[in-house]
């Protein structure tokens, strides 16, 4: 590409060696520029542009603003760049014509000025086929409310035949089976990652453009039943049952207390709604609950090495981004002033 002059553009390696040695050997085989091995930018970088795997290959414009995360693949289609920076198609061109309802085919621009909801699922999935059941009833009762939604089944059944059985227990929408190459694109678009997944989109803007992401994680708020906050737009406080994907992708402040009383837990409910307030705009930290004894809670207690639920709350810090790390508080008192001095200073980091 850089022979052929066509673009104009630098490509940086950011090193995951283990070593200095293998980061020698590694980059002597390199034309281009490196960041020093054991740069402290490498950890910053991977956060930002989420580097879970490796190799990932970034494109960013001349504003930093990001093209694409997935050059790797573009590379490997189109080794010549003809096609380069590989921008990869917006949802709107992605989506087919038609969608599959229970009568039939019918024209997707009927759903232009609903929100929309994704869901993506396969019947060879058993989480999926446990969820499903839960978010048809779901699709009925809030229907019963409103018609301003729609849910949409993109599947990921491995023939038609699957398909067709898993959709007749649906009360919802479907992208028609032979769209595969849409339903690809959209997930990879979207960044689907796992299934069962359920997302929400807003209306197409009145004078065009893309559907805005409201929030990408609704499996857990249907779970709930409670849907009086509908279109269910994102909230930097929740239970921890019902972080989703937040729990990965930021750091959140989590306070357990699964043996209180109904007034000690809304108390608490309560401060950390008022720290999210406080902080939000600051941190990009999620404030979350644990007030259920089954769910995630255990889960999280155990990889963290916290003691057994007792009467006292617990509070901790999840920094998973940062390669898994997590802190400890040892103040139970669970006040706001208490909870913003852990948030400032929260000790000492551990790993899970």
């Amino acid at each position: 590409m850089k022979d052929h002059g066509k673009h104009d553009f630098e490509l940086i390696f950011v090193s995951f060696d283990k070593n200095e040695n293998e980061f020698k050997e590694y980059t002597s085989e390199m034309p281009w520029p490196c960041l020093p091995f054991g740069s402290d930018t490498k950890d910053t970088l991977g956060r930002k542009y989420e580097a879970e795997g490796i190799p990932h290959l970034v494109v960013v414009d001349e504003n930093g603003e990001v093209i694409t995360k997935d050059g790797v693949d573009g590379v490997r289609s189109d080794e010549s760049g003809e096609r380069y920076p590989w921008k990869p198609k917006s949802l709107s061109e992605l989506w087919p014509e038609k969608i599959l309802t229970k009568s039939g085919l019918v024209d997707s621009s009927t759903l232009d000025d609903k929100y929309l909801m994704l869901y993506f699922s396969a019947h060879w999935c058993p989480p999926c086929r446990s969820f499903t059941p839960v978010l048809s009833k779901a699709y009925t009762k809030l229907k019963a409310e409103r018609d301003d939604f729609e849910i949409v089944f993109l599947s990921s059944d491995r023939d038609q035949a699957s398909f067709d059985e898993y959709f007749e227990e649906m009360t919802f929408c479907a992208l028609p089976y032979e769209e595969q190459e849409a339903k690809n694109g959209i997930s990879k678009q979207i960044g689907i990652q796992g299934i069962p997944s359920l997302l929400i989109l807003g209306p197409v803007p009145a004078n065009g453009g893309e559907r805005p992401l409201i929030n990408k994680s609704l499996r857990g708020v249907i779970e709930s039943g409670d849907f009086s906050d509908f279109p269910f737009h994102r909230k930097p406080y929740g239970a921890l049952d019902q972080a989703g994907g937040d729990i990965n992708d930021a750091k959140c402040l989590v306070v357990f207390h699964e043996n209180g009383d109904d007034d000690e837990q809304k108390e608490l409910i309560d401060v950390m709604k008022a720290v999210s307030e406080k902080c939000s705009d600051k941190t990009g930290m999620k404030f979350l609950w644990a007030m259920n004894p089954n769910g995630l809670a255990p889960q999280v207690r155990a990889a963290a090495n916290l003691q057994k639920m007792s009467d006292d709350p617990t509070m901790i810090m999840l920094d998973l981004p940062d390669q898994g790390g997590y802190y400890v508080s040892k103040e139970t008192d669970i006040t706001i002033e208490n909870v913003m001095k852990f948030v400032e200073d929260p000790g000492d980091r551990q790993q899970l």
